[in-house]
């Protein structure tokens, strides 16, 4: 993990901040995030976004395929997203008329014959896209180094043909870190959402993946019932919790850094076609019960701050562990 500077350090941690990305003191990491939702991406239009403090611009050809590029032209500067035109599979900037390809190369000069050699290159103007589930997901690397691990297979919905229940989408003043350390946190669980004992964790990692379990007594209308969750994580932005005992109903969790202190979430609630009708309510109930635990975490959120150096004891679960597995998403700390 990237370390403090000496006055970060030396600072006593009750010391009032001017920045509040101040109150966190990470970097941004690497890895594949959510951007946009496909309907969101319509063909032949420009579509700014902001990732870990940086600026891109999204369209969709009239192939169909999602692209990404820089949002500053890199002629003259004109920011692509405003009077920016989609020209077939490429992106036309305003000023001069350049147009580029998804690849960060130029297509054509207006003013040109050709376009130099060295122009028409693919260069780290890109930004890698993968585009499934209704999501468009983009590659953000500070050094822009080409994807490191690839996004892996979704069996329930690409082989089961479960569906996509509800969708919900948030913008908290946290970062992104915060969001999922949330969750080998246990100790807060019974605390802050009256869990009747906090989750047993069980936690794996296999290279830049995660993999974690917990089982736990959930509240019904039947009573208390045996419930186990588990969660499989795609680097620091993608996470696929799936629920199992009070119901069958998987959570696709993105959390995508806006810069230092803010994090867009998004999450896509799923379950089998063909669920029996007495567990569609419990899964309705299920996601409202989630997402009010997220909305009283999101109260505490705001004011936190992140120590390096925390006070744990033996029950607050796998936190040091969690920030061991994040920090090979940090350049350098791979």
């Amino acid at each position: 993990m990237k370390k403090a500077s000496a006055s970060k350090r030396n600072r006593p941690v009750n010391a009032v901040l001017d920045d509040p990305a101040d109150r966190f003191g990470l970097p941004m990491p690497f890895g594949w995030f959510a951007v946009a939702r496909s309907e969101e991406l319509v063909t032949g239009e420009v579509l700014p976004i902001v990732l870990a403090g940086e600026e891109f611009v999204l369209w969709r050809g009239e192939d169909g395929v999602a692209r990404g590029i820089d949002a500053i032209c890199r002629h003259l500067g004109t920011h692509f997203g405003h009077g920016g035109k989609v020209i077939g599979n490429d992106l036309r900037c305003p000023f001069h008329h350049w147009t580029w390809k998804g690849d960060g190369g130029v297509a054509g000069i207006p003013y040109q014959e050709k376009v130099p050699l060295k122009l028409s290159k693919a260069c780290d103007l890109a930004l890698p896209i993968h585009e499934d589930l209704g999501i468009v997901f983009a590659w953000w690397h500070p050094k822009r180094e080409k994807p490191l691990f690839a996004m892996s297979r979704v069996e329930e919905v690409a082989d089961q043909g479960w569906i996509a229940a509800d969708y919900r989408e948030w913008i908290f003043d946290v970062h992104v870190q915060e969001i999922t350390e949330n969750g080998a946190d246990v100790a807060h669980f019974p605390a802050l959402h009256n869990f009747p004992s906090p989750p047993v964790p069980e936690f794996k990692v296999d290279g830049y993946f995660r993999y974690s379990s917990a089982s736990s007594k959930m509240p019904t209308a039947r009573g208390m019932v045996e419930g186990k969750i588990d969660v499989r994580a795609i680097g620091p932005g993608i996470s696929f919790t799936r629920f199992w005992g009070i119901t069958d109903m998987l959570m696709l969790q993105m959390q995508t850094p806006l810069d230092g202190s803010r994090t867009w979430l998004r999450h896509i609630y799923f379950h089998p076609a063909d669920l029996e009708s007495s567990k569609v309510n419990v899964t309705r109930k299920l996601i409202r019960n989630t997402a009010m635990q997220l909305e009283e975490d999101a109260k505490v959120w705001p004011h936190k701050r992140h120590l390096e150096k925390p006070l744990l004891v033996k029950n607050d679960g796998p936190i040091l562990e969690y920030r061991r597995f994040y920090s090979r998403f940090y350049a350098g700390g791979e």
